[in-house]
């Protein structure tokens, strides 16, 4: 064989190439902390759309305390604490006794709130409500001689300098129930009015709102305008803003308007 057929026979069939080390999958990253924490909000968020659900108050303390796990001084888990406690405390048939040890509960957990985010709404008013829960839980006299009064304008009125809206009315509602539930000479019948017809101003369908003003009109003496209110309240459909606060509201308005017949 010729030098120059050994050489086109050589260009014809080349070596192989070095075979390439086959490059390893990337291992899928484990879950930051600050991804499941945003989830575990997430969470809790959703349970409270729907917290008077059967089995619904078991899932919010387990979210509730997932998160306080992975961010115990979190502002974020804070403050949904306060507000799950204002629900538990807020409920009307609650005895008194466990609505003041959960408003007072609630009141230092919206504290803790406040203090880590002092330019935050949600802290001071969740706060404000637990000392407000507290004081029902204890009795409006008592807890005047307590000097819880002034703690309970104090954080209230640091939550309406932020955000005077916040949930649809909750903080002129809140003042318009405070001025209510005083007893003589501080209270204030006008105010209270002004109150809650400023807080319907900012959320018409504010059942508490609708239900907080027809008891003032019953002690008042007009039962009349009472039980429009109560009646309009009843019939309208839930979910215009928080369907299980009004779902609440509306069965206090139903029993009112039995007892008033």
């Amino acid at each position: 064989m010729t030098l120059a057929l050994i050489a086109l026979l050589l260009a014809a069939d080349p070596a192989p190439a070095a075979a390439q080390p086959v490059a390893a999958a990337p291992a899928t990253a484990a879950p930051s902390g600050a991804s499941r924490l945003e989830a575990a909000l997430q969470r809790i968020d959703a349970v409270w759309k729907v917290r008077d659900e059967p089995g619904q108050p078991l899932a919010a303390e387990e979210a509730l305390e997932a998160a306080a796990k992975l961010a115990p001084g979190s502002y974020q888990v804070l403050w949904r604490r306060a507000r799950q406690l204002f629900w538990r405390a807020d409920d009307p048939e609650l005895a008194k006794d466990e609505k003041s040890r959960l408003g007072r509960e609630g009141w230092e957990v919206g504290d803790r709130a406040a203090a880590a985010r002092p330019d935050r709404v949600e802290g001071w008013f969740y706060a404000a409500a637990g000392v407000g829960n507290y004081a029902l839980g204890i009795g409006v006299v008592t807890a005047l001689f307590q000097g819880i009064e002034g703690k309970f304008k104090e954080r209230l009125e640091h939550a309406e300098a932020i955000d005077p809206g916040f949930e649809a009315g909750a903080i002129a509602t809140a003042w318009g129930r405070f001025w209510y539930e005083l007893p003589w000479p501080k209270y204030d019948a006008k105010r209270s009015e002004e109150r809650l017809r400023q807080a319907l101003a900012m959320n018409p369908k504010n059942v508490r709102a609708q239900v907080y003003l027809a008891e003032l009109f019953f002690k008042e003496g007009k039962p009349a305008e009472a039980r429009a209110l109560l009646d309009a309240a009843a019939a309208q459909a839930p979910g215009a803003y928080d369907a299980p606060e009004e779902r609440r509201w509306q069965a206090r308005a139903r029993v009112l308007l039995a007892e008033k017949r």
